[in-house]
Formats: C-alpha cells, structure tokens, sequence
C-alpha cells in the first residue's frame, strides 16, 4: 500500500510527531509513505533528522488561492507517480486540496481513499460544510483520543463505522531494571548537584502558560513541606517563543522559594534517559493534550504519570494503574497525589509496572500499525464500493 501523508505544521507539534511515528512504522512493514511538510520548517527538519526526507515542493496549505491549481497538478501528478492508494491529511489547512486532487487526479480502476487524523484542540464548527467533509467526502477519521471521538459524532454526526481512535503510540519499551534506573538516578543527580536519594519528578515539554508548570511549582513549594527530599527537573522544547515564559517562571521559583529544589534542563537529547530516571512523570496541563505524547513516553520507561484531568489525560493515565490523575487541575490536588506515591514506596513500584505494561499493551507500535491499516484497508473499500455504483 501506499500512503501520502500531508503533515503540513510548520512547528513541531504533537500531530507533526503522529504523523512521523506513524511514516516510519508503515515504512517499517514494507508499504510506501510520503510525509508532505513545508519546506524549511522545524517540521522538515525533524523529519529529515529521522531518514524521513519529507516532500516540500507541494504546498497544499498555500493561503494564496491563485496556487491553488498550481498545487492541486503538484498533488495529482505526484498521486500519480507513486502510485498512492491513501491520502492520510493531519493538518485541517490542506485537507480540502487533498480532498479535491485525489476525487479529480485518481483513475476508476484505481481510486485513492482519503483519511484525516483529528488530533488538535480547535474545536470544529457545527455546520453544513463540516458535517458533509468529515461524514460524506472523507473516507475514514481517525480520532488521537475518545474525547475527540465524542466530540465528532456530537457535533458533525460522523457514522460509528466511520470513526475510530488510535492513540499515539509508545517507544519501544525499555524501562531499565531497578538496579539500572537506581545507577541512572544516581548519576543524573551527580551531574545537577543534587545529594543521592531524591525522589525525582520530571515535567517535560513544551513552556507555555497552558501547560501548568506555574501549578506545579506551587504544588512543589508544598510538597517539599513534608517530602523535603523530592526535587523537580524540567526539560523544555527550546524553542524561541519559551524564553520568556521561562523567565516568569524562573522569578516564580524564586518567589515560592523552591530554587534548591528545581533544576531547568533545557532541551535534552537524551531525554528518554532524563524520564528514565525519574520516579514520577508530571503532567500539569491546564489545556489541550488531545495527543498525550509525553504520558505514553513515559510509560516506554516505566515512569509512572500524575497528571491533571485535562484533555484525553484521563482516558491515558489509567488512575491507580499507570498513574495518578487527579479531580481537580489544582496545585493543591496535584501535591496531595505526589504526596501520596512518595509516601508509599509500593504504589510506585506498582504504578511503575502498569505504566511498562500499558505502553505495550495500550500503545505498542504493532498494535497503532494494525489499527492504522484496517482503517486504511477500510476506507480503500468504502471509496471502491462507492465508484462501482456509479
């Protein structure tokens, strides 16, 4: 089979990252997949940094509608060339190109079937033109999260067979034994000036004001009341857009007094090692989080999540399994479930070991890979069925 998949964000977001993973697994089994990105973006270049060389010369996005033929003979000669059976759109811009080059560009006795992957916060508008692209003209919707889903089928009536949702998938698991992550600690707490035996959490992601980490240092600055060995690492993005987010941040810390307990990272590379040394991975997001990334990442290392009940959060982070998620996205109901895994050695071995066994059960790449292809395999019927009554 073969799949273009149009991933059209500048920036390398959470969706951007699907659309990757998901490149590199159909590669992987042997089909073909073509990731369109525009063409000097940090999209590319991640894609590039992943032997995924993406297709840059066809803007289906372009805001100017006098490109729009120029694109579409791009998008239809390149359908043709390769021979593409799918067209997998992520970014909601450029899907009614795709749309249109693949109902126009493909031949009878070889139609392309059109899927989009809905993994944004945008809230869609309920209307004729939105109910007739989501349940009529496009062939399957993939949702990242049953929130998404939900919201679907609410507002644009898309069909129960029509839909279906497919998390983010996890790394491949390596979550290092207890000795292995005890070593991993240790050393990382040399290396940041910390004594041994902190109980470590880690917050990783994106700085931004929507993604709570004022919420956890508060939540901090209680905690360390009554676990004064807990310490919290934050590795960011690097993005240039955080740097002042940082700083409020950084005059935070010093006003709640938590500088000796708080160390900034920055951008890792060895992020996973970071997350595989934690004892907790927090997630303190106030909005978004319709993709989770980050919980399942740290899930492939066997790090257990608190997290805030925000987004499709609750639906990732199993509460008592893999996780904590608490009732309220307060730093007061954040510190009480640290709180309550740092005080009880047993629930963190526990959620420590769900965490490793819903990666591979929940979210293991064989399990996204099959569930993406009978979507795949079902919408190519679907647009055949529909061409033979014709």
């Amino acid at each position: 089979m073969n799949i273009l998949l149009g991933s059209g964000f500048r920036h390398w977001n959470a969706e951007a990252a699907y659309a990757a993973r998901l490149a590199a697994l159909l590669r992987g089994a042997g089909h073909g997949a073509w990731v369109l990105a525009p063409k000097e973006s940090r999209n590319a270049v991640e894609l590039a940094k992943r032997g995924l060389e993406p297709v840059t010369d066809i803007h289906p996005s372009h805001p100017n509608p006098l490109h729009w033929i120029r694109e579409m003979r791009g998008l239809r000669e390149f359908q043709a060339r390769q021979r593409i059976d799918i067209v997998n759109v992520f970014q909601a811009a450029e899907w009614p190109l795709h749309l249109w080059a693949a109902r126009r560009g493909a031949a009878p006795e070889r139609p392309i079937a059109v899927v989009h992957t809905r993994g944004g916060a945008r809230v869609e508008r309920r209307s004729w033109y939105n109910r007739q692209l989501y349940g009529v003209w496009t062939d399957a919707v993939i949702a990242s999260c049953e929130l998404i889903r939900h919201r679907l089928q609410a507002k644009l009536r898309v069909p129960d067979e029509r839909i279906r949702t497919i998390y983010y998938p996890a790394d491949p698991p390596a979550a290092p034994s207890a000795g292995e992550r005890a070593a991993k600690q240790e050393a990382l707490l040399r290396e940041l000036g910390f004594a041994p035996g902190r109980f470590l959490l880690a917050v990783v992601g994106r700085i931004a004001p929507e993604k709570g980490h004022e919420r956890l240092l508060r939540a901090l600055a209680l905690l360390v009341r009554r676990v004064p060995h807990a310490a919290l690492l934050i590795v960011n993005k690097g993005y240039p857009g955080e740097a002042p987010h940082r700083e409020r941040l950084e005059q935070r810390v010093r006003e709640l007094g938590v500088e000796p307990w708080v160390r900034w990272l920055g951008f890792r590379e060895d992020v996973r090692q970071v997350m595989a040394s934690a004892d907790l991975g927090v997630i303190p997001s106030i909005a978004s989080e319709l993709n989770c990334r980050v919980a399942v990442e740290f899930f492939s290392v066997g790090t257990p999540v608190v997290a805030f009940p925000t987004g499709a959060l609750p639906e990732v982070v199993e509460h008592g399994v893999s996780g904590l998620v608490t009732a309220t996205a307060s730093p007061e109901a954040l510190e009480a479930a640290l709180f309550q895994v740092a005080a009880n050695p047993k629930l963190l071995k526990s959620l420590a070991e769900g965490a490793m066994v819903q990666a591979v059960a929940r979210f293991g790449e064989s399990g996204f890979l099959r569930a993406t292809l009978d979507v795949y395999e079902q919408a190519l019927r679907r647009r055949q069925e529909l061409l033979a009554t014709r």
